[in-house]
């Protein structure tokens, strides 16, 4: 894939001024997420998990470039919105790479790790998953969220 074609946002007149882009590349990071979002809501697997964090991720290095073009309170709320999803998400994949690390040394040591251990990470996954799902529900319908690429 050419790597200008892969990072092309739409839209998006490269002779235009900086804060009057911002709407247009934030909007097109907002996307992504969104896509994301539908993949995980369809399958909620560690594989999507990690592609919503990285898209959320790449939201708030963007976001936090174009800084300046917003009012400060707006730019704090949507910031510190943001930083809550990522260490949301952040959680929940922790708990897929804590599973994969604990059967490796399962298998490294050659010995059972109790069964008790699974069972309580595999509870805390679904709590995590279930909090995340609301929160994503309530990121989606963030009016200050949507105010931010309306303006």
């Amino acid at each position: 894939m050419n790597i200008n074609k892969k990072f092309k946002i739409p839209d998006l007149n490269i002779n235009g001024k900086f804060s009057s882009s911002s709407k247009i590349v934030l909007k097109d990071k907002l996307r992504s997420i969104h896509k994301e979002i539908d993949k995980y809501f369809k399958n909620d697997s560690s594989k999507n998990l990690h592609s919503m964090r990285i898209a959320f991720r790449r939201f708030r290095y963007v976001l936090e470039i174009y800084s300046e073009c917003y009012e400060s309170n707006l730019f704090k709320k949507i910031l510190s919105r943001i930083k809550y999803m990522q260490d949301l998400i952040g959680k929940g994949r922790d708990l897929d790479v804590l599973e994969l690390k604990v059967k490796d040394t399962e298998k490294m040591i050659k010995k059972k790790i109790p069964k008790y251990f699974y069972e309580q990470i595999n509870k805390e996954k679904i709590e995590t998953k279930q909090t995340i799902k609301m929160e994503l529900i309530n990121f989606i319908i963030d009016r200050e969220i949507n105010k931010l690429i309306k303006r």
